[in-house]
C-alpha cells in the first residue's frame, strides 16, 4: 500500500473492485486489477482503470503499464478495449505461471 494509490470501486457499501497503481519511472504501472465475480461486466473494471489513467496524466506519466497472464481473457478484451497493447517488455513469467505485458502510451491531453 505504501508504493503507490489505490482505488477502490464501491457499490451499496460493499467494495467490489479495487486496484493500485506503482510508478515506474516515467510509467505507472497497473497493479493487481481485481472485480468480484458477481460485479464483473458492469463497468467497474473500466471505472478504475479510468482513475489510474487521470491519476497517471495529472502525475506526468507517460505510459500505463500492466502484467497479465492469457488465461485471463476477459481481462485482456477490457485492456485491449482501453487501448493497452501487448509488448515484448518485461517478464515471460512470475513463479512458473506464464505472464506478459501489455502498455498504453499516453498523449498529452491538451
Amino acid at each position: 500500500m505504501s508504493e503507490g494509490p489505490i482505488w477502490t470501486a464501491i457499490e451499496d457499501e460493499t467494495v467490489v473492485g479495487a486496484v493500485s497503481g506503482v510508478p515506474v519511472g516515467n510509467a505507472l504501472l497497473v497493479r493487481s486489477l481485481a472485480v468480484l465475480p458477481s460485479s464483473r461486466g458492469q463497468g467497474s473494471g473500466k471505472l478504475l482503470l479510468d482513475q489510474v489513467e487521470n491519476y497517471a496524466y495529472e502525475n506526468g506519466y507517460t505510459r500505463l503499464v500492466l502484467s497479465t497472464t492469457p488465461f485471463l481473457t476477459p481481462a485482456i478484451r477490457l485492456y485491449e478495449q482501453f487501448g493497452f497493447r501487448r509488448s515484448s517488455e518485461g517478464p515471460s513469467d512470475r513463479l512458473g505461471t506464464p505472464i506478459f505485458t501489455m502498455v498504453k502510451e499516453l498523449e498529452s491531453k491538451q
